[in-house]
């Protein structure tokens, strides 16, 4: 069996799926929640969990009922090759989208902050080439990259945490509410919206040759929502809600924060390798995916394919969009987008899974 088709195991899938969704969350997530919840951003982005995990048991109906097959495979059986066309139109598109966003921050972070000599171009090209080749191999060679880089993102994570309680002040969370509940409930639709990524699970489902099981999915579901509150709370707790919005990049901000007794500090260059090592995997994985749901047997023609697309991630990233323009994209557009797509295309999923077939099914060439 070549190496892309090899299955990975359902343990390697939340690995991958974790550290692509949470990196997001933390670079570009935070600032939305900060700017339209200020101080009750938090408990928004807290009381998402229960949309979150109410998501997560509708999809595991979906992963049930198809039976961990090929999604698409699965529904060209039942409804024809149309309405897989169209499902295969809605995940392109998505990942494609999320993976132009991704691409298009991560070099303007990377220019900003500490290669600011350097053209967009080489930042992009360097970046796309691993991220290609992690595509390129497949499934599993992305799968045991998580495997290595997350437990180190997570370590990461705790350290930065611990070393700046001496910066936090907790009363800064408090009063809630002082502008009615609009923000916090804004905040709470707007991490929910970025949770429905994790519908990637059931579109790469196919790819895993152990068992999914509902536990596993909800704790997926439950740390993806803990890692945005986490530094959103330490961002208001360093900064105050105010200036924290203010911040284009809080989570980075805390970096800075950091210092090892009175002669280590400037350690902020250890969020390179978090922000880096989430960056490569969600590409990597959001351009497999899009390749992935044509079914291309050829592993010249995906190769090509990957290419294409490579360019075209690169060519994005060199448009006249300022920064202040992707902010306004971002909090405007992007989040509340994938909330609404991400209900709408979980309520079509189920749907087309719960309706009775009337007739024989076929299997699609």
């Amino acid at each position: 069996m070549s190496a892309l088709y090899r299955k990975v195991t359902a343990l390697q899938l939340y690995y991958v799926i974790i550290i692509s969704i949470a990196i997001t969350n933390h670079v570009l997530l935070i600032p939305v929640l900060l700017h339209y919840g200020k101080r009750d951003s938090w408990v928004g982005a807290g009381l998402s969990v229960l949309p979150t995990l109410l998501s997560v048991c509708f999809m595991f109906i979906v992963i049930r009922r198809s039976k961990q097959q090929n999604l698409l495979l699965w529904m060209g059986q039942r409804y024809g090759k149309f309405v897989v066309f169209l499902l295969k139109v809605v995940v392109i598109g998505i990942a494609m989208t999320h993976a132009t966003i991704t691409m298009q921050d991560m070099v303007t972070w990377t220019h900003i902050s500490y290669l600011p000599r350097t053209p967009p171009i080489m930042i992009s090209l360097a970046f796309m080439i691993f991220c290609f080749f992690a595509a390129r191999e497949g499934m599993r060679a992305i799968a045991i990259t998580s495997g290595i880089l997350l437990p180190v993102v997570v370590l990461l994570g705790y350290f930065v945490m611990g070393a700046n309680f001496q910066y936090k002040d907790y009363s800064l969370l408090t009063p809630l509410f002082t502008h009615g509940y609009a923000p916090a409930l804004k905040s709470m639709y707007l991490t929910s919206g970025s949770s429905f990524e994790l519908l990637s699970i059931v579109f790469l489902q196919h790819h895993v040759d152990t068992r999914i099981r509902l536990p596993a999915l909800l704790i997926v579901g439950a740390c993806l929502v803990g890692l945005t509150v986490g530094p959103l709370i330490g961002a208001i707790a360093i900064f105050g809600p105010f200036e924290a919005d203010e911040l284009r990049y809080p989570a980075f901000e805390q970096w800075r924060m950091v210092t090892l007794g009175k002669y280590i500090s400037h350690l902020d260059f250890l969020s390179i390798f978090q922000w880096i090592s989430g960056a490569c995997i969600r590409m990597s994985m959001l351009m497999f995916l899009s390749i992935d749901v044509l079914m291309l047997k050829k592993k010249r023609t995906r190769t090509v394919l990957l290419i294409v697309l490579s360019g075209f991630f690169v060519s994005m990233c060199l448009l006249p969009i300022t920064d202040n323009q992707m902010v306004h994209f971002i909090q405007a557009w992007y989040y509340p987008m994938m909330f609404v797509t991400g209900v709408s295309l979980l309520f079509v999923l189920l749907v087309l899974t719960i309706l009775p077939v009337r007739r024989k099914e076929k299997v699609m060439k």
